[in-house]
């Protein structure tokens, strides 16, 4: 329902609603069936094979919602949004997630802004509100609360006809994560042409009930690591956008629109453990080796590294490292934190149209953050290029050739000399076109092309 009015009260709107989605994933539909007894897939045959017995994966998400937006005087404008929603990945005692929000804006027009020529619009927005997030099915799959076994292979059966099962990892008190999101923002028009619009944004977001693939203890969870609700993360952050048209006549038009934001998070808490390594960053030696961790009180995914010593020409000494607690022996005590990620991301793009033709290009970028060279790791050894107790030669990257390191050994890999400034500017796509006008009759056909 929605009304707008005059006076005091000048708009309001309260709206209500219900979704339901149901999703099914059915792996054997088209070319497979599984078959109970051998516990094998096997291929369908001509009429189905175990139509009782086919293996579906099932997602269900139900939600209530609503939403009033009340303004007075056409320039205070307050929205009060309300969210219920349920996830069949949890357990029936949790799994609903309330999500309340609210916001504030202030259309400013007041006295002195009534003859600006400079500002045309000015808009001042608070708000604060609460999301949830339950969408871990790629992480561990369709049922991760609830008890399901498995069945054995053919191979694995202690009598023949006699299937084996197997109990799968499940925790049964896993539940919704929460952002709560306070913000403060300002939306600006200046000159009467719209010659420049942009907005600003400063937030501070926390995220508790943190989901996350954690170790667990041996012989607990039927598995070495499964999702749990493990603690909470704090963000805080600038958002900028602008957008500006410099040049605006009959035959010519230019604009360009930039966009800038700088985040830092912080790990704040990982309820019984202090700290686990991201499984995104396994380095190309040994087994199950990550360079990268989620630590309390630092950045999440930093690097866990030793401090690389240098000579007077600035080439690393091999083997060399800063001991930094100062015990007289270099071990994973004198390794240290750093963020990978870059805290400052940017884009802009700009169009120029001269009469028919047009001409638009985007681009996007960071400044800093670091990225784990692992060629250098893998092969970027002078003993790479002929192993020991082999005589054939090894295809390597040239910079072996010039490398300080003979051999690498275990505290090599955590070096933070092979981290590197990941600090880039890309164009990401530019396209030319040109209309041709009233091609047939009153049809206009624009041709183009674009690289990528």
């Amino acid at each position: 329902y929605e009304k707008n009015f005059s006076g005091f009260l000048s708009h309001f709107l309260i709206q209500g609603g219900y979704s339901y989605q149901n999703f099914k994933n059915d792996g054997f539909k088209d070319n497979y069936m599984y078959d109970v007894t051998s516990g094998l897939r096997v291929t369908k045959p001509g009429t189905e094979l175990n139509p009782n017995n086919r293996y579906y994966l099932f997602q269900n998400l139900q939600s209530f919602f609503g939403r009033t937006n009340i303004d007075f005087y056409n320039k205070y404008l307050f929205t009060v949004t309300f969210r219920a929603d349920a996830s069949s990945l949890f357990q029936k005692d949790q799994r609903w997630g309330y999500f309340p929000a609210v916001g504030f804006a202030w259309k400013v027009r007041e006295d002195f802004f009534k003859d600006s020529n400079t500002v045309r619009d000015l808009k001042l927005r608070l708000g604060w509100g609460k999301t949830g997030q339950q969408n871990i099915t790629g992480v561990v799959g369709f049922y991760p609360s609830s008890a399901l076994f498995s069945i054995g292979a053919s191979n694995a059966q202690y009598f023949p006809g006699l299937t084996t099962y197997s109990a799968l990892p499940f925790n049964p008190d896993v539940t919704w994560e929460k952002t709560t999101t306070l913000n403060a923002g300002l939306d600006f028009s200046l000159f009467n042409s719209d010659r420049i619009t942009g907005s600003v944004d400063v937030y501070n977001r926390k995220t508790s009930d943190l989901l996350a693939r954690v170790p667990l203890p041996p012989g607990q969870g039927l598995t070495s690591n499964f999702i749990e609700n493990i603690g909470s993360l704090e963000n805080n952050g600038v958002e900028l956008g602008l957008n500006v048209v410099p040049v605006k006549s009959e035959n010519i038009t230019w604009s360009v629109s930039l966009n800038g934001a700088y985040n830092k998070g912080k790990i704040t808490d990982l309820k019984n453990i202090t700290t686990f390594s991201d499984s995104g960053s396994t380095l190309p030696v040994g087994t199950g080796i990550n360079i990268a961790y989620n630590t309390v009180g630092y950045q999440p995914y930093s690097a866990w590294v030793f401090q690389q010593v240098y000579d007077a020409n600035g080439n690393p000494l091999a083997e060399v490292y800063v001991d930094r607690n100062g015990d007289g022996v270099i071990n994973n005590s004198d390794r240290y934190y750093r963020p990978i990620r870059p805290n400052w991301t940017y884009g802009f793009g700009t169009s120029f149209n001269y009469k028919n033709w047009d001409l638009s290009a985007a681009f996007r970028g960071q400044i800093g953050g670091e990225i784990y060279n692992t060629r250098k790791i893998a092969q970027g050894y002078r003993s790479s290029a002929v192993p020991a107790n082999s005589n054939n030669l090894n295809n390597v990257i040239t910079y072996a050739a010039d490398s300080p390191f003979l051999q690498l050994s275990d505290n090599t890999y955590f070096s933070d000399y092979f981290l590197e400034d990941a600090t880039f500017l890309k164009l990401d796509n530019i396209t030319l076109g040109y209309m041709i006008k009233n091609m047939f009759g009153n049809t206009n056909v624009r041709v183009y092309g674009a690289v990528n």
